[in-house]
């Protein structure tokens, strides 16, 4: 999937339909061939309006594949995109001493299904142990 901005389809399909469409996915392909993104798209799209666990049982997808790839489009991010953001740091700014303020700064990190974890200075943790944990959560 390129980088352009993720749309769910317009066109609203019953899970009848959409397993239909899943179908005849399967009866012509190849394999090791992945599910098409559109299939992707039309099985998210029910999972708003159905319980994401009963869309996922009756298409034959994985529950967790599902909702990776809803908080995936929820997050307005296509699959592999870094959500990184560049910032140029001058050398007077470098030079500058900190200032009290900037000493109680802290690490927050969301995780694209919302879960937070906000670390502050001196807590006394192994902080790359706990945010390598915090990532790896399933």
């Amino acid at each position: 999937m390129d980088t352009e901005t993720i749309k769910l389809p317009t066109a609203t399909f019953t899970l009848e339909e959409v397993a239909e469409h899943f179908e005849d996915w399967r009866r012509g392909k190849r394999r090791g061939e992945r599910i098409p993104e559109r299939l992707w798209l039309e099985a998210i799209a029910l999972a708003e309006h159905h319980a994401p666990s009963s869309v996922a049982r009756r298409l034959r997808l994985s529950a967790r594949d599902l909702n990776r790839r809803r908080a995936t489009i929820g997050s307005g991010r296509a699959r592999g995109e870094a959500s990184a953001t560049f910032v140029e740091l001058s050398p007077a700014v470098i030079a500058q001493p900190p200032s009290p303020q900037s000493l109680s700064a802290s690490l927050e990190l969301i995780r694209p299904d919302g879960l937070r974890l906000r670390i502050a200075p001196g807590t006394g943790i192994d902080a790359g142990s706990v945010i390598e944990r915090f990532m790896a959560v399933g």
